[in-house]
């Protein structure tokens, strides 16, 4: 009797376990999607720069503006205002969704003075770090020393533990244009372009790039080189091709960029490729070894990313630029003797 009434005490425990545990979860994910406007009173809080996500989160709880500081920071994340959200005074109404919370917290208090930053496609972090340094944004070892900081992004995961590459996030920092605000850090900076990865590459891209066997590191991979090999748009699902069909037939590569990365540390302030350059002894350099190099050698835009998973079929192997047109375009071809004979 005695074991039957103790089996039964903890059953009854173990539900309302299980009933609290749902009711958090019910209560968490009802805060998550809440959008509503605010009926109660305003409150002010003021938010101190250089403040984080965490520590805004911690002093809207503390004001009973949001009930858990993790849904408030994976809100913030999903709606790509992480790094955002400004500092100073505000106002903000008692019973407001966390949309609305995060809105007024990104368009009200201190003024902050913006200035447009662009990446070029097919940028390096090498010369992001360089361009960011120019232009009075933050200096280059700043930069430099936020990329070698942990980040936590799904996409990253795909990266091999033992990578042997120079920078793990090469080719993760979006190409676009960004507005930076004075008091934003160069890890701030890294978040930003991080994010615009995220937004970038959808869903849809990541179950295609499942489809075909390919992890998103080995697309960014390949479309790295797509960015750095071809400026003409048309082509860039034709050097896809060709990259599908060398490493079909367990061909070396032999694409220039692999070999220029290492050889001007990542600042491709070379254009002719030598035999002596071929020869580098790198994990990016294809010349030297089958298969992608060891990552990504550049930033690559949309149009290189979606060539990567959507390649063109057809049999060339081979290409070459055509310097009777000089316009950036090249010449295909499907054979060594069809190549040299083109040049």
């Amino acid at each position: 009797m005695k074991k039957r009434k103790l089996s039964r005490i903890i059953g009854i425990l173990f539900i309302i376990i299980l009933l609290v545990l749902a009711y958090i979860g019910f209560s968490m994910f009802m805060e998550y999607q809440s959008d509503e406007q605010g009926t109660g009173e305003l409150v002010r809080v003021e938010i101190e720069s250089g403040e984080g996500v965490w520590d805004i989160a911690a002093k809207l709880k503390e004001q009973d503006l949001i009930k858990y500081k993790i849904v408030f920071y994976l809100k913030a994340r999903n709606m790509g205002a992480a790094s955002k959200l400004r500092y100073g005074e505000f106002e903000l109404q008692k019973g407001a969704g966390l949309a609305v919370l995060i809105e007024d917290l990104i368009h009200g208090g201190a003024q902050k003075e913006n200035v447009m930053f662009t990446v070029p496609e097919g940028y390096t972090i090498e010369l992001i770090a360089k361009k960011l340094e120019a232009e009075g944004i933050c200096s280059e070892g700043e930069f430099l020393q936020a990329v070698n900081r942990v980040y936590d992004y799904w996409f990253l995961e795909a990266i091999p533990i033992n990578a042997d590459v120079k920078y793990r996030l090469q080719g993760f920092l979006y190409p676009e244009t960004y507005a930076i605000s004075d008091d934003m850090t160069a890890e701030d900076i890294v978040v930003v372009m991080l994010d615009e990865f995220d937004k970038k590459f959808t869903s849809e891209m990541r179950a295609k790039a499942e489809s075909m066997g390919k992890t998103v590191y080995e697309v960014v991979i390949e479309a790295s080189i797509i960015e750095r090999e071809t400026m003409i748009d048309s082509e860039r699902v034709m050097v896809a091709g060709v990259i599908k069909n060398r490493l079909k037939k367990g061909m070396l590569l032999q694409m220039c960029p692999t070999a220029l990365y290492p050889v001007t540390n990542g600042v491709y302030d070379k254009v002719t490729v030598t035999y002596e350059d071929t020869q580098v002894d790198s994990p990016y350099n294809t010349y030297r070894y089958k298969g992608l190099p060891a990552g990504p050698i550049a930033s690559p835009g949309i149009l290189s990313l979606e060539a990567a998973l959507e390649p063109e079929e057809h049999s060339y192997l081979y290409y070459h630029t055509d310097s009777k047109k000089n316009d950036g375009s090249h010449i295909f071809t499907k054979t060594y003797q069809e190549h040299t004979n083109t040049q």
